[in-house]
């Protein structure tokens, strides 16, 4: 099994330009690592034979969306999970989720949240196999962050929210 096999970490700056070449996204991904170096997250990436195969961003900063500070306030936020193509549906994503529920819980945190594009049954069918559950507010309007020409531009987003709660019978 390739999960067997894998080594999920937080990235390191020097690190940087593997896991770019395995998803593109430059700018996010450095802007992620720039967050990490504020202690505001971590970009978890996982690893196979010496290449980024997956990774995740673990938001500790409080939500930028009102709802989620009304209604989950102080509780970190999975951010745009990927796992390379030719190897998705081996459970890399699913040891990249485990990984961070057990950084969340050293935290201190008793839950972990998400937002899901309506469009994303894939995903949807990962979190709720993990023991996510869709919270009972409704959907959310937020954004997806995409970086043209070096510049921030954030996309309208209506999402489905995902809730779990964490505690030592979940330890992975």
């Amino acid at each position: 099994m390739l999960s067997d096999q894998l080594e999920v970490r937080p990235a390191i700056e020097r690190e940087l330009d593997l896991v770019v070449a395995a998803f593109g996204d430059a700018s996010f991904l450095a802007e992620r690592m720039a967050r990490q170096s504020e202690d505001n997250g971590v970009l978890l990436v996982a690893w196979l034979h010496g290449k980024a195969v997956g990774c995740v961003y673990v938001w500790f900063e409080d939500a930028e969306e009102a709802e989620l500070r009304k209604h989950l306030p102080g509780v970190p936020l999975l951010n745009r999970l990927r796992v390379v193509e030719p190897l998705r549906n081996n459970r890399i994503g699913t040891a990249l989720v485990h990984a961070a529920e057990r950084l969340v819980r050293e935290q201190g945190h008793t839950q972990l949240a998400l937002g899901i594009s309506l469009d994303n049954a894939d995903a949807e069918r990962l979190y709720l196999r993990l023991g996510f559950a869709e919270w009972p507010h409704g959907l959310v309007d937020t954004y997806y962050v995409v970086f043209k020409d070096g510049n921030e531009i954030r996309e309208p987003e209506l999402c489905r929210i995902l809730v779990k709660d964490l505690d030592d019978r979940d330890g992975q």
